[in-house]
């Protein structure tokens, strides 16, 4: 059992105990090997279900000489940030990989991304494209509400890294992330936090902005490696509409989000940092 692991996989969950064993069947199939998995719970309700998988998965990946630890939030923080942050202070890897409970890597989604991350040794941080797949009617239907008309389907279009376009709009998915531990605690020296815990929408956005905001950089590794299911608990389809922008210029958005924070309900936590 290796005590210092190339790869932190960090994974955020809620109540979603069914998807959350998909996902970890996907981390389980990796090619490359040398990595941790930790799950950070928030606070789902489900609790004898969601300990009876942790059981099953710590005794599955220890078969591979993989160790998997799950820690609980003991209350529910509303969103992916606050166990994103718990669980990369638990981290012990070189480099830290998201995946979020409902989604799928592809087999060779580490090897692929750790390769490209030390090709150079002077990228901070490495992404990959996504295969959407909609899993429902009623998903196909709430996508075509949010999206005129469209139904974002198939493999999408990697998009080189551009900070001034992250200015305008997302096009980085949590869940193809990899980056090094150590730019992101350099962004949280200088910016005083990680992952935005103030936020309700749009915290992978949030998190690459000021990535680049702060000095830090990234890559596009041009390679489908993760299956991206719309459903119709997809919380980009459920969230109220006063969490989405009123504009696509992000940055403005942030600033009328920090002034409007206590008015929506979502102040942020004294102690969130």
């Amino acid at each position: 059992m290796n005590p210092y692991p190339k790869v932190s996989v960090v994974i955020s969950t809620y109540n979603r105990p069914k998807m959350l064993d998909r996902a970890l069947v996907s981390i389980h199939a990796q090619t490359f090997g040398d990595f941790e998995v930790i799950i950070v719970d928030d606070a789902s309700p489900c609790i004898e279900e969601m300990q009876a998988l942790v059981t099953k998965w710590e005794a599955k990946f220890m078969e591979r000489g993989i160790e998997l630890w799950a820690y609980y939030v003991e209350e529910n923080s509303g969103y992916q940030c606050y166990p994103k942050n718990r669980g990369i202070e638990k981290a012990r890897g070189d480099y830290i990989a998201y995946l979020d409970d409902d989604n799928e890597w592809r087999p060779d989604h580490l090897a692929a991304l750790v390769g490209a991350i030390e090709s150079d040794y002077s990228t901070d941080l490495v992404y990959s494209r996504l295969h959407y797949i909609v899993e429902d009617d009623d998903a196909r239907e709430m996508l075509k509400k949010a999206f005129d008309g469209t139904v974002p389907e198939g493999d999408t279009i990697g998009v080189e890294w551009n900070p001034n376009l992250l200015a305008q709009k997302n096009f980085i998915d949590t869940s193809t992330v990899l980056h090094s531990k150590g730019a992101f605690w350099r962004m949280v020296r200088e910016s005083g936090y990680g992952w935005d815990e103030s936020l309700r929408r749009f915290g992978d956005w949030n998190f690459v902005w000021r990535w680049a905001v702060h000095g830090n950089n990234a890559k596009l590794v041009d390679k489908v490696t993760v299956n991206y299911h719309w459903h119709s608990t997809s919380l980009q389809l459920t969230r109220p509409m006063i969490e989405q922008p009123m504009t696509f210029n992000y940055a403005q958005w942030m600033l009328n989000r920090k002034a409007t924070n206590a008015a929506i309900g979502y102040p942020r936590p004294e102690t969130a940092h």
